[in-house]
């Protein structure tokens, strides 16, 4: 039920963005609110407790981010407000961020590597699966001291294992079956 009442307020405000031009700044003011809120766990109880007022929500709202964000998501946070549905917010961003992906033709790869990879390394491989996939690539690194070495890329819902640990469980099952 709460996915697919996000998957609409976030239809709603693309759709709107759309139509008012103004898609890209909904959607950096959406990282800066659901940032904040990922960042202060004192921002989050307050505005999602049931028994905080509306009211005294609103002016939270407003005095933190009132000056940082558009009218008008400032306005979408009012009425998630007013309808009691503030807690959905980092799920409406979420699914605000796949619209706006499919609209921009662009996807997103978390590249796990057991290093930081350095910035030529990371350029080529995004330039790599820019090809592969045709579309525009926003490519994360992630370190993980558990990977020996390669590359796992997590595109949306692959995984895709370049990893030397996945390359040798693959040489032991072909040991096995064989």
């Amino acid at each position: 039920m709460a996915d697919l009442v996000s998957k609409r307020y976030a239809l709603a405000l693309f759709e709107a963005g759309l139509e008012l031009n103004k898609i890209h700044v909904f959607k950096d003011d959406l990282l800066k609110v659901s940032s904040a809120l990922e960042m202060e766990e004192g921002l989050k109880k307050v505005l999602f407790h049931p028994k905080v007022k509306k009211d005294e929500k609103k002016s939270l709202i407003n005095s933190i981010f009132g000056k940082l964000v558009c009218e008008e998501i400032l306005n979408f946070l009012y009425v998630l407000i007013d309808k009691r549905r503030e807690k959905l917010l980092l799920q409406i961003k979420k699914e605000f961020e796949k619209l706006y992906n499919e609209h921009e033709n662009t996807i997103d790869v978390v590249a796990i590597t057991s290093v930081e990879m350095d910035g030529q390394l990371k350029e080529k491989l995004r330039l790599a699966l820019e090809n592969k996939f045709n579309k525009k690539v926003n490519l994360e690194n992630v370190v993980d001291k558990e990977i020996i070495g390669g590359v796992l890329l997590k595109v949306g819902n692959k995984v895709i294992d370049g990893t030397i640990k996945g390359q040798l469980m693959e040489i032991e099952k072909v040991l096995k079956g064989a």
